[in-house]
């Protein structure tokens, strides 16, 4: 027997509301009502309240707002989703929670046992939330929960992961270091008196080489005693966000939601059909492809720094829309509002495109560009010398450090590599993602002299314009 639901069985909200016909978004009564039907944020400012795009890095924006709005914007967000569709799918909620790409157990564990952050080889780490954003401990479905049969335990299931501890209450792991040469000048990080400069020690120099780690004469986590690899973990985030965080969604290849939806619902973000299929018409910068007006009629701000300005300003007058939903459309939004099992390779990519050197990328015949390949059309004729908030504004978008003094700290540079580059390119062609704002060259059949090579093994002129199109290169 088929189930009938409605919007708000899903996502909340008031649906015997209703509008006029012919209102304005802009008119009171609408905005009166909207506000009525709707789940209002807790954080209105963060979310670019009332815009319904994504926001652009978001961070843990969703640790922070209310279970209720979660809800509202996507039921299938693992803080919420037990409540919001577990009366169906709780078996399915249930693994996908303890799936590697939610815990991300095997980055942390690998990480903190290689790291001399912890002694256990079977990892004990993995990324879990509350409905209220607390970090969660994670059990297997066994009976009593958190234990595994001797048959479960030999295939390597665990039955219990514990949140990542933070940085400051974990004992260093490299604590011999303190006892390698060097170091003489720096003995603590802390000053004993009221004047940390009295002896003069700013002005002594460490010898050259040397590692400056010493200990501090305090407890673990205080001075230089805390677990650098640790630190970075929670720093950087590495393979962040997981499936408990949406993407970024400020570059092409960085679009999605969260939960569920991280996979299930497609967001443009390919336009080469061997990566999107059936979705690379719909171009690669979060658009949607709907036809609900209180969604395509939306635009991007002419700046494009941030959605949820709507206004009626193209997103760059030189743009020239590679699609038939066009460049100046709002980005964040998915191409549809609704989910599908036919997962493209695009979507995955959004995820496992890192480290850049593998993981999916080789099965579209990409790996991350070498910063040589072309090097004369990816970099300026002129050493470029940003200013340190020209950089931490590029670092924000791409963490790579050779971002910043590259062409490609231009979020419009990357946008265009495909159509703009590779038409010029005598080396490599370039990938239409760039998630992280990176770039992945195509790998072609070469000799061990660097030459061009057919399916038949035969050299390929370098002078051939087809060169990159030949059948088996």
């Amino acid at each position: 027997q088929a189930v009938v639901l409605g919007c708000v069985d899903c996502h909340g909200g008031d649906a015997k509301t209703f509008v006029q016909p012919g209102l304005k978004p802009t008119d009171a009564a609408y905005v009166a009502a909207r506000d009525k039907a709707h789940v209002l944020p807790r954080y209105p400012e963060a979310w670019h309240w009332p815009s319904s795009a994504n926001p652009k890095r978001s961070y843990t924006l969703l640790n922070k707002e209310a279970p209720e709005f979660i809800r509202f914007v996507n039921p299938s967000d693992y803080r919420v989703v037990r409540t919001a569709c577990g009366a169906c799918h709780m078996d399915i909620i249930q693994a996908a929670e303890r799936s590697l790409m939610a815990t991300g157990a095997m980055l942390w564990g690998g990480g903190a046992y290689n790291n001399g952050i912890v002694p256990y080889k079977n990892y004990i780490f993995g990324e879990a939330y509350t409905a209220k954003g607390e970090p969660a401990q994670i059990k297997s479905p066994g009976s009593p929960a958190g234990t595994v049969t001797p048959e479960q335990k030999a295939r390597g299931a665990l039955p219990v992961m514990y949140p990542l501890p933070t940085w400051h209450v974990v004992p260093p792991g490299d604590i011999f270091r303190v006892f390698e040469r060097g170091g003489r000048t720096i003995g603590t990080q802390f000053a004993e008196i009221g004047l940390p400069n009295l002896s003069g020690n700013i002005q002594r120099l460490e010898e050259p080489g040397r590692p400056d780690l010493k200990q501090s004469n305090r407890g673990p986590g205080t001075g230089l005693r805390v677990s650098i690899p640790i630190l970075n973990i929670h720093k950087t985030r590495l393979n962040d966000p997981f499936m408990w965080f949406m993407g970024t969604n400020d570059q092409p290849g960085d679009y999605r939601q969260s939960g569920c939806a991280g996979c299930h619902v497609i967001y443009a973000n390919d336009r080469e059909p061997t990566h999107s299929l059936i979705y690379a018409k719909y171009g690669r910068d979060g658009q949607t492809a709907t036809v609900d007006p209180t969604i395509a009629d939306k635009m991007e701000p002419a700046g494009g720094e941030e959605h949820g300005h709507h206004q009626k300003a193209m997103h760059g007058d030189a743009d020239v829309p590679a699609h038939p939903i066009g460049a100046m459309k709002e980005k964040g939004h998915p191409i549809e509002h609704a989910f599908t099992r036919a997962i493209p390779t695009a979507q995955c990519m959004n995820c496992h495109m890192h480290q850049p050197n593998i993981f999916l990328n080789s099965y579209l015949g990409y790996t991350m560009w070498d910063y040589e390949s072309d090097a004369p059309l990816m970099w300026p004729e002129k050493q470029k010398y940003p200013t340190a908030a020209e950089r931490h504004a590029v670092l924000e978008r791409n963490p790579e450090a050779a971002a910043a003094i590259g062409k490609w700290s231009d979020l419009n540079f990357v946008r265009n590599v495909f159509d703009d580059v590779n038409p010029k390119a005598k080396d490599t062609q370039f990938a239409d993602y760039h998630g992280h704002g990176w770039n992945f060259r195509a790998i072609y059949k070469r000799d061990r002299e660097g030459n061009l090579l057919d399916g038949a093994g035969k050299i390929v002129s370098a002078d051939d314009p087809e060169k990159f199109h030949i059948k088996g290169t």
